[in-house]
């Protein structure tokens, strides 16, 4: 590799040299070498290519369902690092999966291992929002009735964003059948709380039950409001919004 000294940089390939930008500064190259598409697509020597790619590929496509499942909760919130963040998360819990030879390890393998399971569980969605944290109670789902009972709430300790009057309580259970990658989202009813809120048990259950197969994840989310003129409007700042795996099963 040589870089241009011309006056006039160019770009492309001109009598078998590549011209082009690397990390800014005007290089060239002889054209060729390298791998081209019918050398990946049967060298024996990029076969760990191809089972890495395919292995990518499918990750891809299952995190977009998944992230795709979260949107009752996440549809307000903005942050650009989240799907690189899902996708190294879902490449680790496919490791997990060592049932599978290597190109057809798939995600939902992993997370039936206790592993798998707890690579999702330690994951942050909202790491500018942790909803234990923030309500500072005791918070337990039972997987019979799937119930979410937040007990022990105190209103003086509820850690507050700094705009907001008011918030809401999101709980739902995420029905995934990893094998046609299709989700199903099963919420309970929202629990809008203000600062004369005075309960200290709240319970949240789905209004539908979700249904049998597949696997299932229970999450509990918290968004922020503020009151303006008398009506709630929905916070989009930064730490506005909180969720949080509870169990998967």
């Amino acid at each position: 590799m040589a870089k241009q000294k011309s006056i006039v940089k160019f770009t492309g390939t001109i009598d078998g040299v590549n011209f082009y930008y690397r990390k800014g500064v005007p290089v060239a190259r002889k054209a060729g070498g390298g791998f081209n598409k019918e050398a990946i697509k049967k060298s024996p020597k990029m076969e760990r290519v191809r089972e890495n790619s395919s292995e990518f590929g499918l990750c891809s496509r299952t995190k977009k369902v998944f992230k795709d499942s979260l949107y009752p909760f996440l549809q307000h919130h903005k942050d650009p690092t989240l799907h690189g963040r899902m996708m190294k998360v879902f490449q680790q819990i496919k490791t997990c999966d060592s049932a599978s030879e290597r190109g057809k390890r798939r995600v939902g393998k992993g997370l039936e291992t206790d592993r798998g399971r707890q690579l999702l569980k330690d994951f942050s969605f909202t790491p500018k929002r942790d909803v234990e944290t923030t309500l500072v109670a005791d918070i337990a789902f039972d997987r019979e009735s799937y119930k979410c009972d937040i007990s022990g709430f105190d209103m003086g300790q509820f850690r507050f964003h700094p705009d907001a009057t008011h918030f809401e309580l999101l709980f739902g259970i995420v029905r995934m059948d990893f094998e046609v990658l299709t989700s199903t989202t099963y919420m309970a009813a929202p629990v809008s709380i203000g600062k004369d809120f005075d309960n200290n048990h709240i319970v949240l259950a789905p209004e539908d039950t979700p249904k049998d197969g597949g696997m299932k994840f229970a999450f509990l989310g918290i968004r922020f409001y503020q009151e303006v003129s008398g009506t709630l409007e929905i916070l989009k700042a930064e730490g506005a919004t909180g969720i949080k795996l509870l169990d998967v099963f």
